[in-house]
């Protein structure tokens, strides 16, 4: 049985060329960038260069990126940074209620230290309004956070014109880029935020490294204590040849970004017809969505349709990697209101470089068996 991976937007594979880069790194450097020696020099010597390549990716200065393990640590350490480190200006948050579980859950735990977290609806589409987040403003508020590309469903958010309304209220704003990433340009200067977090598995990438940029005029406390790596924002012997693997993997995201957008996109439109034809409805699909991504609620049918589909070779999602294995109901399809039934009855499928048309037609033939 051939096997078909359509999960990227859980992880995906790393590429070949970024393998390489991550293997010669760990092979040729084995000092401690930290280190005053040589050998130390010389690493540290690599990590300037790919900070200032992943900085040129997001068109930001390499002094305003930091490194990290992950997305995760990444939008943890911006929302509780920033709050903490604002704390005096005010105790007030914006989000949203179909945030990546790292934000929802970093909010509540700023909530259990008394700040207040506003958590913006979305319409059916999964779009935040521009009105909602304009008046939920307070002269308490002190950060926004809003992701780019939603995880689940793909739905882009307007972060340009709500980045727009928080300079114009003098209120830092965060984004989640992680999903996008491998799509969308993150110029941090024509999307105005204040500070943007990405990580290396959903880009192509090696796994346990991830960047945060953060403005150089925006306060932020460190989470982990230690040597004071990274201007002693974030504590920590770097990860060398992840780091080198993550610069490598941005390179080649905007040099193949727009091609890769037009051909998977093809092939996923294509696959979300057929669908469409047998029955299935696609969710948000009359809003703007990363190309790679398909909602799908099956119209019919009583048994997991992801372990159905993954006894037959299929892999697929019910939602977020990093919340499906608690087995609660998707808190994006319940904002979206979907009832018990639909959301049961619904799977994310996520394309990728290595998709082929063949591939999409399995996936539609056995979902349409199913």
């Amino acid at each position: 049985m051939k096997r078909v991976y359509a999960d990227y937007a859980a992880a995906t594979p790393i590429d070949d060329r970024v393998l390489k880069v991550v293997t010669d790194t760990a092979r040729q450097y084995s000092g401690n960038p930290s280190s005053l020696h040589s050998f130390g020099q010389e690493a540290a010597d690599v990590l300037t260069t790919a900070r200032e390549s992943v900085a040129s990716f997001l068109n930001a200065a390499s002094d305003e990126v930091y490194f990290t393990s992950s997305g995760t640590e990444s939008n943890n350490l911006a929302l509780i940074g920033i709050a903490k480190a604002n704390r005096e200006r005010g105790n007030h948050i914006i989000t949203t209620s179909i945030e990546h579980p790292s934000v929802l859950n970093a909010c509540r735990a700023l909530e259990r230290d008394g700040f207040i977290v506003t958590y913006l609806p979305v319409d059916h589409e999964g779009r935040v309004a521009l009105h909602d987040f304009t008046a939920a403003i307070t002269p308490q508020t002190i950060l926004a956070s809003i992701h780019l590309a939603n995880s689940e469903i793909g739905v882009i958010q307007p972060i340009a014109e709500l980045s727009e309304v928080a300079r114009a209220h003098a209120i830092p704003i965060h984004t989640d880029a992680c999903q996008a990433a491998a799509f969308a340009e993150l110029n941090i200067k024509s999307l105005g935020v204040d500070a943007l977090s990405f990580n290396g598995s959903k880009l192509y990438g090696p796994r346990g490294v991830a960047a945060l940029y953060v403005r150089e005029s925006v306060s932020i406390f460190p989470l982990l204590y230690g040597g004071g790596q990274e201007q002693s924002l974030r504590s920590g012997s770097e990860n060398l040849s992840g780091v080198v693997g993550l610069a490598e993997a941005c390179r080649i995201a905007a040099a193949e970004r727009v091609s890769d957008a037009r051909r998977i996109s093809r092939l996923r439109d294509q696959l979300q017809a057929t669908l469409q034809s047998i029955g299935c409805q696609v969710n948000c699909a009359s809003t703007t969505r990363l190309p790679n991504h398909l909602s799908v609620t099956i119209p019919t049918g009583k048994a997991n349709i992801v372990d159905a589909l993954n006894r037959r070779g299929i892999a697929v999602s019910s939602g977020s990697a990093c919340s499906s294995r608690s087995q609660t109901e998707s808190h994006v399809l319940v904002a979206l209101g979907f009832n018990s039934s639909q959301i049961n009855r619904t799977i994310r499928i996520s394309l990728g470089r290595q998709t082929t048309k063949k591939e999409t037609e399995v996936i539609a033939q056995l979902v349409g068996r199913i």
